[in-house]
């Protein structure tokens, strides 16, 4: 039987704590603060789960280091994608962008 390999562990960027922080304050002003608090738990939640599920994002194009997915609630509608990178020890969450930003322009923007 093949043994599983280890969960990695899960970095946030400074660029994507301040991001979570903007989700939050943007869900507690628009809606309540119990949801901000609901949304961002569930957001945390995914973005821990890339410890072991790290491989389901897609590659950039742009940016193959990189691999995006996108993180919704329900079906339709508007949710967030998370930006990270990986190698054997880490998963790296570079960015957290809302889906009606051009996220993709702003990560070319970065670039060297």
């Amino acid at each position: 039987m093949a043994s599983q390999k280890p969960p990695l562990i899960v970095i946030r960027s400074p660029a994507a704590i301040d991001e979570l922080n903007d989700i939050w304050r943007w869900n507690a002003e628009r809606y309540s603060l119990p949801h901000a608090d609901e949304y961002l738990l569930y957001l945390t939640e995914f973005i821990a789960d890339l410890s072991r599920n790290y491989l389901i994002g897609k590659t950039i194009s742009a940016r193959p280091n990189l691999r995006y997915v996108l993180v919704r609630r329900r079906v339709s509608g508007h949710g967030h994608v998370v930006v990270y990178r990986f190698d054997d020890k880490e998963v790296r969450i570079l960015h957290i962008f809302h889906t009606a930003q051009d996220w993709e322009n702003k990560l070319q923007e970065e670039m060297p």
